[in-house]
């Protein structure tokens, strides 16, 4: 469970990155990725990983998932245009602990195993990482990466959460009243 000062620092990191994505050229710099092709920060494996990992953290429903929107991408440009060289470092070093711990535990390849079995892994990870009997360092943070990149694209922002500029009905002639 969440406390109330990580959500707001959730809160706080997403708009810092939508904002530092912003400021370092927007979404020209987004890359449109594919699973197998190398971005600008990510290897071809790492995009892969990433894009496997995405997909069934928030996976297509009635709505677009992460790969849908292009978070692998979106990722990618806040490394390279946002993410200091420690952040990249941790980063980079988490994603391979992650793979490694999956490839483990499916016995061979994560991005290669069959999608039910590989979700199925990677949702017991999750639970064993988020109730605190396993120390995955870094899942965490990139779950995080993943979720704030999602909500932070159109897709997720306009389309999930339901995102209006004005929401209601707008009266611009309010007679106020003393009985407020």
């Amino acid at each position: 469970m969440a406390t109330r000062r990580e959500v707001l620092q959730g809160l706080i990191v997403s708009m810092g990155g939508a904002a530092a994505l912003t400021a370092c050229g927007g979404i020209a710099n987004v890359v449109a990725t594919s699973p197998g092709a190398a971005g600008r920060f990510y290897t071809a494996a790492e995009m892969s990983f990433l894009s496997s990992i995405s997909d069934m953290i928030i996976p297509r429903t009635e709505t677009p998932g992460a790969v849908d929107v292009n978070v692998p991408g979106y990722m990618d440009a806040l490394m390279t245009d946002w993410a200091n060289d420690e952040t990249r470092n941790s980063h980079r070093q988490a994603l391979s602990r992650i793979e490694n711990e999956l490839d483990r535990l499916v016995g061979g390849r994560f991005v290669e195993t069959e999608e039910s079995r590989a979700t199925s892994v990677l949702s017991e990870l999750d639970a064993a990482v988020f109730d605190g009997s396993k120390d995955l360092d870094g899942y965490r943070s990139v779950k995080g990466y993943i979720s704030r990149s999602y909500f932070a694209t159109e897709g997720g922002a306009v389309e999930e959460l339901k995102w209006v500029s004005v929401p209601g009905r707008w009266d611009p002639s309010v007679d106020i009243s003393d009985t407020l």
